[in-house]
């Protein structure tokens, strides 16, 4: 049971992966919600529970402006269909770029 309340949230999510020694992979997807302690994303390929990442939503206001917020985390649970959707808990605050 999470602590904070979560908000549904809809924007393009990058999540960042480290695959070992100086080697990064990047994936693209969708935020779905969001709170202080964690975040649900969907993504195209999966990424397994306890695998640490760095999460960049892009959030755009009305003007089409992008605000990227980035967090360190952690992956939580992963479920596999329709889509491959992470849960995410987060370490520390997130820090705007």
């Amino acid at each position: 049971m999470r602590d904070t309340k979560r908000f549904e949230i809809r924007c393009p999510v990058t999540v960042q992966v480290s695959n070992g020694h100086n080697h990064k992979v990047k994936l693209q997807g969708v935020l779905h919600n969001i709170g202080l302690d964690g975040a649900r994303v969907a993504l195209k390929q999966p990424v397994p529970p306890g695998t640490k990442i760095t999460l960049f939503a892009h959030f755009q206001d009305p003007e089409e402006r992008v605000t990227t917020i980035r967090f360190e985390g952690t992956v939580q649970r992963l479920r596999e269909e329709p889509r491959f959707e992470i849960a995410v808990d987060f370490q520390g605050t997130g820090r705007f770029l």
